[in-house]
């Protein structure tokens, strides 16, 4: 699973490198569709196939075709898909380094607080030794980062890191003893029910069980809004003079049209 994912990364970076150096915007389109397949296929890997689903159907189906069309009907010229794009380097440095301190600060925030989850069984899907060694590695970069640009408040970021270091100790001994403690109960544990099913059936679940109604009715409304913009787009002239295609085919020919001989 590592190496698939490896791969799907390694290959939707490269198709968002080819996105931003393909002189021509066809070729960029189609490689945006690229990193969207890999992004998606990251997400199957993930466990999220709804969101897979979702992305391939909105992205790729919807906004990356569009942008195709838009750009193979816009008769982009060969001035400008030759001309040099350094000219650019500039604006989008700019905005790089604004995306790159976002990055940074999002780091700063949340690097260490993916390991405070809520959900037990995702606990014990890790040995003790792996939990351990990613919140070590996780918490160094956090402190790390912490020391090089607020040195002055390193005990914020060790009260912090010990806040962590405590939840992880409670989450690994919930996870130890959770087959014991729900082993006993004779009803259902719907969120850990829920945790073991696929998203798409946790939503087909909830959506047609409990919103059935809710669903239909959002169905007759999309129903009516196609009805409602088909007949707007069907206009019949009044002045537009037709013909019978039956009334035609009933008429006999050799009544109505003659060969004229050439004097």
């Amino acid at each position: 699973m590592t190496s698939l994912f490896t791969i799907f990364a390694f290959l939707a970076l490269v198709a968002g490198f080819c996105v931003i150096k393909a002189k021509n915007p066809v070729y960029s389109v189609l490689f945006l569709i690229l990193v969207f397949c890999n992004v998606s296929g990251i997400l199957v890997l993930l466990g999220l196939d709804f969101f897979a689903m979702v992305f391939l159907v909105v992205y790729v189906g919807a906004i990356a075709v569009l942008f195709l069309f838009v750009v193979m009907m816009l008769n982009v010229k060969l001035a400008e898909i030759n001309d040099n794009i350094l000219r650019y380097l500039p604006v989008g440095g700019l905005f790089g380094l604004l995306f790159l301190g976002q990055i940074l600060l999002v780091m700063d925030e949340s690097l260490v607080l993916v390991l405070t989850r809520s959900s037990v069984s995702e606990w014990s899907l890790l040995e003790g030794g792996e939990a351990i060694g990613v919140f070590i590695l996780m918490s160094s970069l956090h402190l790390v980062w912490s020391l090089m640009t607020q040195p002055l408040e390193m005990a914020s970021a060790v009260h912090q890191w010990w806040e962590h270091a405590s939840t992880l100790v409670d989450k690994m001994t919930m996870a130890s003893t959770q087959s014991q403690v729900f082993s006993d109960m004779v009803y259902v544990v719907w969120p850990l029910f829920s945790e073991e099913i696929s998203p798409v059936a946790a939503l087909g679940q909830v959506v047609y069980t409990y919103y059935v109604v809710f669903f239909l009715v959002a169905s007759l409304i999309l129903l009516v809004a196609m009805i409602g913009a088909i007949v707007l787009t069907m206009h019949k002239g009044v002045f537009v003079k037709r013909q019978e295609v039956w009334a035609q085919n009933l008429v006999d020919f050799s009544k109505t049209v003659s060969k004229i001989k050439a004097q």
